[in-house]
């Protein structure tokens, strides 16, 4: 009971996050996840979550959707997913909390991969790599935000427009974990108490975004990722180490 409540209190806090700048909340999500799931489970039930709170979300901003964007995202999704997919049967899944961890780490500091990733002008380019990264680490990261900033001025468009194509990917996460084998029903209080969290902050958020900067946020987020994804790391090669 304890985990499903501590569960329904992050996705509640992670999902208002998004619903307010549009980024951050599955990150931290899927860092903190490691403490509540083994990590086979980790990546599947971080799409459910993600899937439930870019839905919740985009039900609130469905009319500000920018469709143009939205077919290119798709296509490239599906050729990201059928090139990364092959990954997934040749990794352990004991190794997935310190790839996921580094993955963060080095797209939060390393300055080479941030200029590349803000460089990117193509929605096919980011569907491939948002799905195709999704698939192994559950949160690429700011790729599609980043270039939906650069492409729209409206807010709500943003946020509509980013809780679409996340929740495409996030559905085509489940898909491919049902598909190779994976179970949730184990995990369903917890994943249910993330779906009841997401939409809960979802509404919360959308109260919030024209209330609040994003200013206020990313350099504290960068900070808090950080931490978390430090010992998420720390944790993931102690567990390794004493296996061996």
């Amino acid at each position: 009971m304890l985990n499903e409540l501590g569960l329904f209190v992050i996705t509640l806090l992670t999902s208002t996050l998004a619903g307010i700048c549009a980024m951050g909340g599955g990150m931290i999500l899927v860092l903190i996840l490691p403490f509540f799931v083994p990590a086979a489970a980790i990546i599947p039930v971080h799409g459910i979550a993600q899937l439930a709170s870019n839905s919740s979300r985009l039900a609130l901003c469905f009319a500000a959707i920018h469709w143009p964007l939205v077919r290119q995202f798709i296509l490239g999704a599906f050729v990201g997913t059928a090139l990364f997919s092959t990954f997934l049967l040749n990794i352990s899944s004991q190794y997935l909390p310190l790839f996921i961890s580094g993955y963060l780490l080095i797209s939060l500091w390393v300055k080479a991969i941030d200029r590349w990733l803000s460089k990117l002008e193509s929605f096919y380019v980011v569907g491939a790599l948002q799905a195709g990264f999704g698939l192994l680490v559950g949160a690429p990261g700011p790729i599609t935000v980043t270039l939906l900033y650069k492409k729209l001025d409206n807010k709500d468009e943003i946020i509509a427009t980013a809780s679409l194509l996340m929740g495409i990917t996030n559905l085509n996460k489940v898909l491919v974990y049902t598909l190779i084998g994976f179970q949730f029903s184990p995990y369903w209080p917890l994943i249910l108490a993330c779906i009841c969290g997401a939409t809960l902050g979802s509404i919360l958020g959308s109260k919030l975004r024209n209330k609040i900067s994003n200013q206020h946020f990313m350099p504290l987020l960068k900070i808090l990722l950080t931490v978390l994804a430090l010992v998420t790391a720390t944790n993931s090669a102690a567990k390794l180490i004493s296996s061996i």
